[in-house]
């Protein structure tokens, strides 16, 4: 007699992966068929295909038994919404720009449509309270990347609509940030950011060991296995020096590898519960992007004032010369003014437009298709490939002349403040220095 063949819908395999990412690692097949009830064969088949079929999820019903073809009627009003309103504000959209938009809808779309609310109740009842039996709050991270479009004003020109905008293209240059903080909000890690440009021409005469953020770049932008692996190793290092163990809480994103570390112990949240219960996705990364762009605008705004009788001095003129450098500092600062743990990120708001705090928070941050050995070729490749970025113009170089004319304006100010907590006397520090090097230029 011929074995009946029973197949699964699509919803059904994914939910079996599901349930294999919950089981403890190592866990073998034969044990897997046990738990689940198939055959050990079929376990095997799906998970080769887990990258399709999540795909696959992302453009049809799961409960149908075999793939129809078609489009999803949200997205597809979602698109048609984005681009009235690009173009009424004189953008011009092209094919490849559409399609990448849809993309991004998409993906939007199928993520809060397949947030698991059961998955993610099961780990804040069952594996959070033992997380807390280990750790305390001020050992307990979590780390999350998230896109920052870091040229882009409110509306993509900050001018009437009915004007020109031609030339806004470089408003859509991307830089990828990683943000750790502990639960308690008592330590945040310094940023890491990644561009496109290895040596960008801003960095010209810097060290990078300098700068306010770690960085790090590749061709897209994106958060590899390769950056994440040696941030964590770094990290586990210094941990390792104070005898320091802690949690670090991550989603399960193919650039988060699950390694073992000595003083670090990661722990990952179940599949398509992110927007759920991620920590930093409660308000934090994205009261950081509204303090940026803040500071973004009020950086224009000054610019303009100072400009104002220059055929030159719009929003947009100024807003593509803002380089990664600039940026950098932007994030630095709003990043070290941010309160993780404050009532103000549950309501902070920007010109009152949500649009705009919105704008990139579907910004893709790593390859869902990343291959390791694919990534450490195209990183040697890049290396000898981008030695700088010729999109961004350097800043003029600050001479010694003008360094101390700046220091003396920064102390009549303080002087005229009367304030006892005024930090000037970190200006004799800034002082010396630039006599030393007044000294060597003779």
């Amino acid at each position: 007699m011929s074995r009946i063949r029973k197949d699964l819908s699509l919803a059904q395999k994914l939910d079996i992966l599901d349930k294999i990412k919950l089981q403890p690692p190592g866990c073998s097949t034969r044990r897997l068929s046990e738990i689940l009830g198939v055959s050990k064969s079929t376990i095997a088949r799906i998970q080769l295909q887990e990258q399709f079929l999540r795909e696959q999820a992302l453009s049809q019903v799961t409960t149908r038994k075999r793939k129809r073809e078609g489009k999803d009627a949200d997205v597809d009003e979602a698109l048609t919404q984005w681009f009235t309103l690009a173009t009424s504000r004189g953008v011009q959209v092209s094919g490849p720009i559409l399609k990448a938009k849809s993309e991004d809808l998409a993906r939007s779309h199928g993520e809060k449509a397949s947030a698991n609310s059961e998955y993610a109740d099961e780990w804040k009842f069952t594996k959070l309270p033992q997380i807390l039996a280990k750790f305390s709050f001020d050992d307990i991270y979590n780390a999350d990347e998230t896109g920052l479009y870091y040229r882009a004003t409110p509306d993509g020109s900050l001018c009437f609509k009915h004007e020109s905008i031609a030339g806004s293209k470089k408003a859509m240059d991307r830089i990828t940030i990683l943000c750790c903080v502990n639960a308690s909000g008592t330590d945040k890690k310094k940023l890491l950011v990644i561009g496109k440009s290895k040596k960008p021409r801003c960095f010209q005469k810097m060290s990078l060991q300098k700068l306010p953020v770690e960085y790090h770049a590749n061709k897209n932008a994106w958060m590899t296995s390769a950056i994440f692996t040696d941030w964590l190793q770094r990290w586990d290092s210094e941990l390792n020096k104070t005898k320091k163990a802690i949690c670090l809480v991550l989603d399960n994103c193919t650039a988060h590898p699950n390694i073992s570390l000595k003083n670090i112990k990661l722990e990952f949240l179940p599949p398509n519960t992110t927007s759920l219960i991620q920590p930093l996705d409660m308000g934090v990364i994205q009261n950081l992007k509204v303090k940026y762009r803040a500071t973004l605008v009020n950086y224009i705004l000054e610019k303009i004032e100072d400009n104002l009788l220059e055929s030159k001095s719009t929003a947009i003129d100024i807003s593509k010369k803002i380089n990664i450098l600039q940026a950098i500092q932007f994030i630095s600062d709003s990043w070290r003014d941010l309160e993780p743990n404050s009532e103000e990120n549950d309501n902070v708001r920007v010109l009152n437009n949500v649009e705009f705090e919105q704008l990139d928070s579907n910004v893709q941050c790593y390859d869902q298709n990343e291959y390791v050995d694919d990534v450490i070729i195209q990183s040697i490749q890049y290396q000898h490939n981008s030695d700088e970025d010729t999109d961004e113009e350097p800043d003029p170089p600050i001479r010694l002349q003008e360094a101390k004319k700046s220091l003396e304006t920064l102390r009549l100010f303080f002087l005229q403040q009367g304030n006892e907590e005024s930090p000037i006397s970190a200006l004799d520090t800034c002082s010396d220095y630039i006599r030393q090097q007044t000294l060597k230029s003779i």
